[in-house]
């Protein structure tokens, strides 16, 4: 409560200069507007929500009333009133990354994780540039719907930024360990026989993400023991080793693939390393493989297409990557590998459209993560 009340003042003082010209019924307005906040200061808000209500009928582009009334109405855990509000905020100030920050955190808490994810995905757009509490829940939030919208892969980088931005906490590991077993959970909804083994796999990758890899190192060594046949983890310590040791992270990996024939991250991070390593060959199989099993991934698609395009294949490659971009508009790398190909075609307009697209989004991308 207090930590929103204070966001009340800072954003009360940098909205109020963006009011509207009073109307003729300003005095009205002036009465509602001043009730509302000494009512919320005495703490008495259901009137506070009455009275903000009564005064943004009379004035609806006031923004430091829709600023309290949806800090209000989130502290009341009344998240469809504060999502209301918020995104009337938002549309009203589209720069504002903290009004999508909290209206994002209320569509999270109504379990509208789509729109979570959307609203989220704005403010990191807008850099999360509001108080660090607010911006840090604001990530570890957005990797949460993320990984409960299946964007397992992202959510992990987020949470790779956000440990080294500020430091490991149990939230993150907790969200690190679900995102690494590839399960569409918040943490509320983690079944109880499955509880140990996110916390283990989170703390080992927690430890990674601090750039400690001996302690990391140790740790999944130790998650291992306790879970020899889990594929996803076998995939995670193997992803993690080959920064470290390359040889034994493939082993990992093909280890990943042995207990689970149709593990997708498994089969499309072994094309990559055959990809980088100069063995198209090995990759184009692992990557068909990947798009048998699964034709709505776009990773699968970009993986088999980058193949094919190194083993000179650059028709087969550009159907794969044109799928890929269709599947992921917002993927720089599909639209650079498209293009990639389009040129080695001499398809000269399809590959300048394709960079053009791909300097865009990495521009958004540089933007958000300077």
């Amino acid at each position: 409560m207090l930590f929103f009340v204070a966001l009340t003042l800072l954003f009360g003082q940098s909205l109020v200069g963006t009011q509207a010209p009073r109307p003729d019924n300003g005095p009205t307005f002036e009465a509602l507007s001043r009730q509302a906040a000494s009512a919320r200061d005495a703490g008495r808000l259901e009137d506070a929500v009455t009275l903000y209500t009564r005064a943004l009928k009379v004035k609806p582009g006031w923004d430091e009333g829709w600023w309290n009334l949806g800090s209000i109405t989130y502290d009341q855990d009344k998240f469809s009133d504060c999502a209301s509000a918020f995104q009337r905020l938002a549309t009203l100030k589209p720069d504002l990354a903290s009004a999508w920050i909290m209206s994002g955190l209320c569509e999270y808490g109504l379990h509208s994780f789509p729109a979570a994810r959307k609203s989220l995905l704005q403010a990191e757009r807008l850099k999360f540039d509001a108080p660090p509490e607010l911006s840090r829940s604001a990530r570890l939030h957005l990797a949460l719907a993320l990984t409960k919208t299946g964007a397992y892969e992202r959510a992990i980088v987020l949470l790779t930024e956000l440990t080294r931005m500020d430091r490991k906490t149990p939230d993150i590991s907790v969200a690190a360990g679900i995102a690494g077993l590839r399960k569409s959970w918040v943490p509320s909804e983690v079944p109880e026989q499955d509880r140990d083994r996110v916390a283990r796999l989170g703390d080992a990758m927690s430890t990674a993400m601090e750039l400690d890899p001996k302690g990391a190192i140790a740790k999944f060594g130790e998650v291992l023991q306790e879970y020899p046949n889990d594929p996803d983890i076998h995939f995670r310590f193997g992803a993690f080793l080959m920064q470290q040791e390359p040889q034994r992270g493939i082993a990992e990996i093909q280890r990943a693939l042995e207990l689970d024939p149709g593990h997708i991250p498994a089969m499309v991070g072994l094309a990559m390393i055959y990809l980088k390593n100069g063995d198209p060959r090995s990759a184009i199989a692992y990557g068909e493989k990947a798009v048998q099993t699964d034709t709505r991934d776009f990773a699968t698609h970009v993986a088999l297409g980058r193949a094919y395009l190194d083993a000179d294949q650059a028709e087969r490659a550009a159907d794969q990557l044109s799928l890929a971009v269709k599947l992921a508009p917002e993927s720089a790398d599909a639209h650079y590998s498209l293009a990639s190909a389009y040129s080695r075609l001499g398809r000269k307009a399809e590959a300048q459209r394709e960079q053009e697209e791909f300097r865009r989004l990495r521009q958004l991308v540089d933007a958000t993560h300077p």
